[in-house]
């Protein structure tokens, strides 16, 4: 689940935790967190509430005269406000109240002992409360610069995905299923090469900052394979598992898809311990891209096979991560991509992302187990591969023709 805000973005209904990223526009910061929560109105309504609240509980308590309690009650409306309110109002109401207080003491025309042991209660928990709104408020702004910290790093290390690249468009999200967090343990990262694209999705065993870490690692060593001259696709997948072996624990692993698009119709795939992705044609549905073989996750010496698909200008290929097949909802019914064709089909490759996310957070409640990375392309390149159709892998008796072949 890390990637790319890839062009994520939260997707557009605006989902309040959301990470996003859109395809060429990068990661979305926000300079510094708020140090007051959000919607203004409703905080003044609440001190407004707060005050008239207090002012009741004394006017019952002097009008009837009952008891000492309702004095030190007196310190309940601050002690609420500083919960929510700026340092200042939350002061005033605290003031407002001891006011009152003294007030009640004033006019009291019995046990003025009880009643200033009260009062000082009083005033020791209004103290509190404004102390409490102090602290509050300083951790806020210490939290997000930490945030704003974050999501600089985040932006650094997750990179855009580009919203096309040679005979292909594309269109990605990433959200983390993290409230707070931009980026997980899932990895997207593609390379824009001008001749034959390649792309790396996958997902870290674990969550927190060991899985990000561990994606990091991988996605960081497949643009450095990507940049060198000559290498082949699988050359590739066992250049990033050494990479991952190496910084890996005993017990981690990352499963991964490598692809690499052929602009004379060819998408060449390394499948590594992942779900393979699925291929959905101009008129038919959705069908998966079954290797010829499956190797074990990067980090347990996968034994790498590449296999390879004839792809038409119009099919459409979706890659994902586990999150969005493995999520339920609240029947136990996990999410199906099978019901999903008219978002994917939609004419915008974005806005099928954004459907698509959407009907996931439909479907789960609005609440995600784990992270979700999802990349969309739809084949442009204008000539069509013969007769295969079929998503079985086809495994040609010669060498690739070059792209410059193709013409």
């Amino acid at each position: 689940m890390m990637r790319r805000k890839s062009g994520p973005a939260s997707v557009k209904a605006g989902w309040v935790r959301r990470s996003r990223v859109r395809s060429g526009s990068g990661i979305t910061l926000d300079v510094s967190g708020p140090a007051q929560p959000s919607g203004g109105r409703a905080r003044w309504v609440f001190a407004l509430v707060l005050f008239l609240a207090i002012t009741a509980v004394a006017v019952a308590e002097y009008s009837t005269g009952r008891g000492l309690i309702p004095i030190a009650w007196l310190a309940v409306g601050p002690l609420l406000g500083s919960l929510v309110l700026s340092a200042r109002i939350t002061a005033v109401l605290a003031g407002w109240s001891m006011l009152l207080g003294l007030g009640l003491m004033a006019g009291a025309r019995r046990d003025l002992g009880g009643l200033a042991s009260h009062l000082g209660v009083m005033v020791l928990l209004a103290a509190f409360a404004v102390a409490n709104a102090v602290l509050r408020i300083a951790a806020q702004r210490r939290l997000s610069q930490v945030r704003a910290v974050a999501r600089v790093a985040q932006s650094a290390l997750l990179r855009e995905v580009p919203a096309r690249v040679t005979a292909g468009r594309l269109a990605s999200r990433y959200v983390s299923a993290a409230a707070e967090a931009r980026v997980g343990g899932d990895l997207l990262e593609v390379i824009p090469d001008e001749s034959r694209p390649r792309w790396l999705i996958g997902d870290t065993r674990g969550k927190g900052l060991p899985a990000v870490r561990l994606a990091s690692v991988a996605m960081t060593s497949f643009r450095d394979a990507c940049a060198q001259p000559g290498l082949s696709l699988p050359e590739i997948a066992r250049v990033v598992d050494r990479s991952v072996t190496r910084a890996a624990g005993e017990e981690d692993f990352v499963t991964a898809v490598f692809a690499e698009l052929d602009p004379c119709g060819w998408l060449q795939l390394v499948i590594c311990g992942h779900p393979p992705p699925l291929r959905l044609t101009a008129e038919g549905g959705l069908q998966p891209l079954t290797p010829r073989s499956y190797a074990t996750p990067l980090g347990l010496h996968p034994d790498v096979q590449p296999s390879t698909f004839s792809v038409s200008a119009g099919d459409r290929l979706v890659f994902f991560t586990d999150g969005l097949l493995e999520a339920r909802d609240r029947a136990g019914r996990f999410f199906r991509l099978e019901d999903c064709l008219d978002t994917l089909r939609h004419p915008d490759l974005q806005t099928a992302v954004d459907g698509l996310l959407s009907r996931l957070l439909t479907h789960t409640g609005g609440k995600l187990d784990d992270d979700v990375a999802l990349l969309l392309l739809e084949a442009t390149f204008p000539p069509a591969r013969p007769e295969d159709d079929s998503p079985v892998a086809w495994h040609p008796p010669v060498p690739q023709p070059s792209s410059a072949a193709c013409a």
